[in-house]
Formats: C-alpha cells, sequence, structure tokens
C-alpha cells in the first residue's frame, strides 16, 4: 500500500522458456527461511520500541504472530488503544528505524537468526537454475526482512521484487501485488499458476489458495506437517533440507 516496485533494487529478469518457465518462488522469512535464535529477547525489545513509538504496546504479548503481516500484528495489539490502521502505517518509518536499531543492537551481543535446514544449499542451487526466479512473499515490512536476511546471511539471493508486509496489511492481498511486479518486468501477464508460495502457516496457505498460485508447504517452524497436510497445498516437506527433492517438488506442482 505504501510503496511500488520503482522503490526497490529489481535485477533484470532472465526470458522465460515457454508457458510454464521461469517459476517464480516466493519465500515466507520467518519460520520457513529462518528461526529467531534469542526469540524471547527479540519479542521483548520489539515491546518495548513499539512503547517508545505508540506510547502503548497495547496487548502484543496475547498476538499470534504467525503467517500475519508486520501492519495487521500492530494493528491487533493496538486497537484497543484506539490505533486505527491508517495510524499504524503512518508510523511505519518510526517502526523501521525502530526495529532496524532492535537488530543491530542484538546483533553486537551474537547471532540473532539461524538458517533452516537445507535453506542455504536450496538457494545456492536456484541461484544456477534457469527454470526458477527466488523472491520474497513476507509479513515483514520491506527493510526488516532485508535486515533479517542480512543478518541471516541470504539477502543477496533474494534482490527481484515481491511482496511485503508494508504492502498491504492482509496477507492474502500480497500474491497479486508480487505477480502485478513480475509482470510489469516480463511485460507479460503471468498466469497465477506461475507463482509458487513456499511457507511454513496455514496463512502461507491461504494467500497462495486465494490467488491461485502453488504452495509448498514446509514444517519448519510451528506447525506440523500433518497441520499443514490438513489444508489441503500441493505439497508438504517437513524441511527444506532434501535439495533435489525440494527442486523436483517446484518443478511439478
Amino acid at each position: 500500500m505504501r510503496r511500488d516496485s520503482s522503490d526497490r533494487n529489481m535485477e533484470p529478469i532472465r526470458a522465460h522458456h515457454n508457458g510454464r518457465f521461469p517459476r517464480i518462488l516466493l519465500f515466507d522469512v520467518d519460520g520457513t527461511l529462518i528461526n529467531a535464535v534469542r526469540r524471547r529477547e527479540y519479542r521483548g525489545l520489539v515491546r518495548d520500541k513499539l512503547q517508545q513509538i505508540f506510547g502503548t504496546c497495547g496487548r502484543l504479548d496475547q498476538v499470534d504472530f504467525a503467517g500475519k503481516t508486520d501492519l495487521a500484528i500492530y494493528h491487533e495489539a493496538l486497537h484497543c488503544e484506539g490505533f486505527t490502521i491508517d495510524m499504524v502505517m503512518e508510523k511505519v518509518p518510526a517502526i523501521e528505524a525502530g526495529m532496524a536499531e532492535v537488530l543491530a543492537g542484538m546483533a553486537a551481543s551474537g547471532a540473532v537468526f539461524e538458517l533452516c535446514g537445507g535453506v542455504r544449499e536450496l538457494l545456492n542451487a536456484l541461484a544456477t537454475d534457469d527454470r526458477f526466479i527466488t523472491s520474497l512473499l513476507t509479513g515483514n515490512l520491506a527493510k526488516l526482512a532485508e535486515a533479517k536476511l542480512r543478518l541471516a546471511g541470504i539477502w543477496e539471493y533474494f534482490r527481484c521484487c515481491g511482496a511485503f508486509g508494508d504492502d498491504h496489511p492482509e496477507r492474502d492481498q500480497l500474491p497479486a501485488i508480487a505477480a502485478a511486479r513480475f509482470s510489469q518486468q516480463l511485460g507479460e501477464q503471468l498466469a497465477p499458476d506461475r507463482f509458487v508460495i513456499i511457507g511454513d502457516t496455514p496463512r502461507d496457505i491461504s494467500c497462495a489458495r486465494h490467488f491461485g498460485a502453488r504452495v509448498l508447504a514446509v514444517a519448519s517452524g510451528r506447525h506440523s506437517v500433518e497441520d499443514l497436510e490438513s489444508l489441503g497445498p500441493d505439497a508438504t516437506l517437513p524441511a527444506l533440507s532434501d535439495t533435489n527433492r525440494v527442486l523436483e517438488i517446484l518443478e511439478s506442482i
């Protein structure tokens, strides 16, 4: 909602092979690519930063973060204090600066995030496989997603523009935003099934189905394989650790 593709660094996209390729891979961040090493400390510092920015952290401790956009999380936490979604959005620059400060402070005293199993190996394989273009679809604010992935050492794999939590408060709207950006870059209207969303929560599956994208669910976060499979993704894996199997799925679903 706040930015368009001209605000983000986008590298030239490879020419397509045929009607199915390249497939656009839209990775979730938290629980799919990375996990917080010091989760309790991180959430406590986020709470303190919201208190500084808004004068209250509302009911943040009662909010389930999983799969939600940052805007939705903050609005859910602060709605009881009279904050509207527009009021939260007005504070995005302050939130971005505050969260960058939180991450920098944590990084000065040790590791902040760890890669989920197999992630680096998979990203290395995708970087040289012209069947796929690797991007992001995350509830994180764009600058926060970048800061996290830089700390995790994998930001360089995600220079093509996807969609982020400051594009729209509702995650279901993010795939269409990402698709519009890629269609503009490729110069053609891309069908929804050219996109594969890879994520660890029910909301990743929901937003893929809302748009018509394919979805690979990964039980590397808080949800089990059985929980995710019950929601009908195109494929489910316990982790991204078997690179060849992941590539087979991404090609075939």
